[in-house]
């Protein structure tokens, strides 16, 4: 039975929201603070005068669990041991006991975990805010509940709402029983795999082949790939219901839109699309869907983020990243070493129902 560890602040129970709200009725900005001013677990920016709220009984008293998470609790419930994971000051332990059992009167108090050395609590799957929490998880399965201060955080398993983790659920379960996944056109065709594993080069070369095409994407990059469309990061906000699925890498957005999908499923071709594994998972919660690992060296992926034309910044965020997105390879329907003479041939194996493995 699987285990899972749950944040509480900002997962379960909002908490930034409400110390936003308190900063503005304090201080009536011209322009009021919003979550997307918090750009960093630090948080040393416009923001950063909400920190004093954190300290402020009232902030505890205005932190109402939504409905939302408790139907996601007693959901998960059904699927494994569920255990809330807190990290309260100890002033407030009181008040946080309290807040969950209001808001959970049948969960089991022996479940409920106070502390902020989250990273000795083992379980298979834990969702978590925090940074720093998911880089030292020692979970299977660190999850990342997407926030506006973990943007930059490039390369694990990340969801921006609970129908996401149940999907991802669902994949990491049918990982552990290995079973393989077979689609016809019109499917989708994920591949993802590091930054420098040959994603963008795999797609052109399947394209060529006159069986695959690939949508129209967007990000907030500045697009230099010649498969991204660039759109400003106030239009990737306000359009963001026209996305079937939104990413973030090395801090910029990227996403597709259902408008784009919808029209190349028309087709009798595979839909290809180099993408994160958290995105891969979301079109699979739509459409037919094949992920797709691509394996390379670390030496070649290493020297093709070096040479990549980007800011060093960008650079080092993807390589921080290798060895996490490396793991996700466990939870893709095949894996292909994209720097084998043979890769393009795997991946139509796979696509015509002929590759087993």
């Amino acid at each position: 039975m699987l285990t899972f560890g749950i944040d509480w602040d900002d997962v379960l129970a909002p908490l930034n929201d409400r110390a936003i709200e308190m900063a503005n009725e304090e201080y009536g900005f011209s322009t009021p603070l919003t979550l997307e001013d918090i750009t960093s677990w630090e948080n040393m920016g416009r923001a950063a005068v909400i920190k004093k709220y954190y300290n402020d009984p009232r902030l505890y008293d205005r932190q109402v669990v939504p409905e939302e998470s408790k139907e996601f609790i007693r959901k998960l419930q059904t699927k494994g041991i569920v255990y809330i994971v807190t990290a309260a000051y100890p002033k407030f332990m009181t008040r946080r006991m309290e807040q969950i059992k209001e808001a959970f009167p049948d969960f089991p108090e022996e479940n409920i975990i106070m502390g902020f050395q989250k990273s000795m609590v083992h379980v298979d799957i834990v969702l978590d805010d925090g940074p720093k929490n998911i880089l030292k998880s020692n979970a299977r399965f660190p999850v990342l509940m997407r926030k506006p201060w973990n943007r930059e955080l490039t390369g694990l398993l990340a969801v921006n709402n609970f129908d996401e983790f149940f999907t991802l659920l669902d994949q990491i379960k049918s990982s552990m029983i290995e079973d393989r996944v077979e689609v016809r056109p019109p499917a989708i065709v994920a591949l993802v795999g590091p930054s420098g594993s040959n994603k963008n080069l795999i797609t052109k070369k399947l394209c060529s082949t006159g069986r695959f095409i690939v949508p129209t994407a967007y990000t907030t990059k500045p697009a230099a790939d010649g498969i991204h469309i660039q759109i400003s990061p106030e239009e990737f906000i306000y359009k963001k219901d026209s996305f079937i699925e939104t990413t973030m890498y090395a801090g910029y957005a990227y996403g597709t839109k259902w408008a784009d999908i919808s029209a190349l499923m028309e087709n009798d071709k595979y839909i290809v699309m180099p993408m994160d594994l958290s995105g891969a998972i979301a079109m699979k919660r739509h459409y037919p869907t094949v992920i797709i690992f691509c394996k390379c060296s670390r030496e070649k992926m290493i020297e093709s983020i070096l040479e990549k034309d980007m800011s060093n910044h960008e650079k080092m965020l993807r390589l921080i990243s290798l060895e996490n997105e490396l793991k996700n390879s466990d939870l893709c329907d095949y894996i292909v070493r994209t720097n084998r003479e043979d890769a393009i041939d795997r991946i139509l194996e796979i696509c015509s129902g002929k590759e087993s493995a």
